[in-house]
């Protein structure tokens, strides 16, 4: 009897089960396994008979590749794009769309602004094909879950329709659109708490060129200049230091929670880096707010950082982070 300490972990007893939701080897299939492998054993009149010992070999090797690709699969968000193996409804469900359709008439429609890509705040409408006079006093909610992680984010905070949401027979709303990572994500667009309609959109990936240099005041920075940038000493992996981070904006887009995250390239993880409440509009080296942060990124290589204010993308600058010398 086994104990305790001796049942395999987790992962070994999923792989008893089936990785499909849906049947994926049908009763024809395997009628037409069974006959080809009848067929096959059949040579000049000759029954051929494999010996038990060689059988044992060929399953001991199809159960090492199937738990080889289960592990694969499980483990690379690619493979997951490529092979949806949850079934043919679970691809039909993320299938890019910008337009909802319910019972064949078209309910809702979504247009991202410019070249949207990850990490880059872009913009959005998105049509209600309702009169305005029908949502009127009703609010509008906007969701976001990225396939491949179950990253889930706000895209739109609750917000009352009125009516100077009208556009032409239809009610618009916009929202900023800053999406943090690359790949699917589908956005659930809620009215009053009921669902309306929901969109997919692949948001591909943006640059991983490390941003430039730029000078403000008497100081040089590293970011997109007139937007954000930060004055840093040299980023090391693991190393926390003190870096001042510089704003252009609105007042109203500068004021508000400030959270800072990261995202290393071919990885899928976002981390929490950094966050402060009361981000207030302060003229200092020539940009319109600044705050001092302290920030620490794990491990060497090309990092995204990125800035939220208030739960909105603001935007993001690409770093690359040095290997920590002993």
């Amino acid at each position: 009897m086994k104990t305790e300490q001796e049942l395999p972990p987790d992962w070994i007893q999923e792989l008893a089960s089936s990785p499909f939701n849906e049947p994926m080897f049908t009763e024809k299939m395997k009628s037409s396994v069974m006959n080809s492998a009848a067929n096959g054993s059949v040579k000049k009149g000759r029954k051929k008979r494999k010996s038990p010992t060689r059988l044992r070999i060929t399953a001991s090797a199809f159960m090492i590749l199937l738990i080889a690709a289960v592990w694969g699969w499980r483990e690379s968000p690619a493979l997951q794009r490529m092979i949806p193996i949850q079934g043919l409804g679970y691809a039909a469900k993320w299938t890019p769309r910008s337009v909802y359709t319910e019972d064949g008439v078209d309910k809702l429609q979504a247009f991202p602004g410019g070249d949207y890509a990850a990490g880059s705040p872009a913009g959005a409408w998105w049509n209600l094909l309702t009169p305005v006079q029908e949502l009127e006093g009703k609010t509008i909610h906007i969701t976001a879950v990225h396939r491949d992680t179950g990253t889930t984010l706000e895209e739109l905070a609750e917000t009352e329709i009125t009516s100077d949401m009208a556009y032409d027979n239809i009610t618009r709303v916009s929202s900023r659109f800053g999406i943090p990572q690359a790949g699917l994500w589908r956005f659930d667009v809620m009215v009053d708490q009921e669902k309306y309609g929901d969109i997919v959109v692949d948001v591909p990936d943006s640059s991983w060129e490390p941003s430039p240099s730029f000078r403000s005041g008497n100081y040089a920075m590293t970011g997109v200049e007139g937007r954000l940038g930060f004055i840093h000493p040299p980023l090391i992996a693991d190393k926390p230091n003190k870096y001042m981070w510089h704003f252009w904006g609105r007042a109203e887009e500068l004021t508000g929670d400030l959270h800072i995250t990261a995202i290393k390239r071919n990885t899928t993880e976002i981390i929490d880096v950094f966050e402060v409440a009361g981000l207030r509009p302060s003229s200092i080296n020539g940009a319109d707010a600044a705050v001092p942060t302290s920030m620490s990124l794990p491990s060497p290589g090309l990092w995204r950082i990125m800035v939220s204010i208030n739960g909105q993308l603001f935007g993001s600058v690409i770093v690359e982070v040095d290997k920590h010398q002993d």
